[in-house]
């Protein structure tokens, strides 16, 4: 991608996802490293990771503002068939939305099978309490070696996943 130079610090990550077709980026040849990922991108991401596999398309969507026409629809249906995304309890899916940090904890916990975990009893990081809706799956995330959180002890599970970053 001409905007990510070798030197960029997540160069080798975001060559790797572009080699295995999980990241396209845009049209004009650019990666957009410093943007947030969107919602509907983050559905492709893994899809796309997961190998593309076959979705039966149903012709109504689960989620109230995702028409079937949507450019993301099979990714987003197959992330919903698999329960990594549940959606918000509006019926909506909010595809155009950031997608912050806890929730792509979630997606790789998810993704990986929901697998069998004891989270510490004492946080690894500052601003990620026991009785954080994600704690598991950060968590599990950072015990998998894909985080490292923030130089500072933080997770900042509130803040959005730059495509850099994923």
């Amino acid at each position: 991608f001409k905007d990510v130079p070798r030197d960029h610090p997540f160069y080798k990550e975001i060559e790797w996802m572009r080699a295995r077709g999980i990241t396209t980026g845009w049209s004009d040849g650019t990666f957009r490293p410093n943007a947030a990922v969107n919602r509907d991108a983050m559905a492709a991401f893994f899809y796309r990771a997961a190998g593309s596999p076959h979705v039966d398309l149903p012709a109504t969507s689960h989620f109230s503002d995702v028409s079937t026409d949507n450019q993301f629809y099979r990714e987003i249906t197959w992330i919903a068939a698999r329960q990594i995304d549940r959606g918000y309890p509006d019926g909506t899916f909010r595809p155009l939305n950031n997608m912050d940090r806890a929730t792509m904890a979630a997606y790789f916990y998810r993704m990986s099978g929901s697998p069998q975990y004891t989270a510490p009893s004492t946080p690894s990081f500052s601003d990620v309490p026991l009785n954080h809706p994600y704690y598991k799956e950060i968590e599990w995330m950072k015990a998998q070696g894909i985080t490292t959180g923030w130089p500072d002890g933080t997770y900042r599970p509130e803040g959005s996943v730059n495509r850099d970053a994923m």
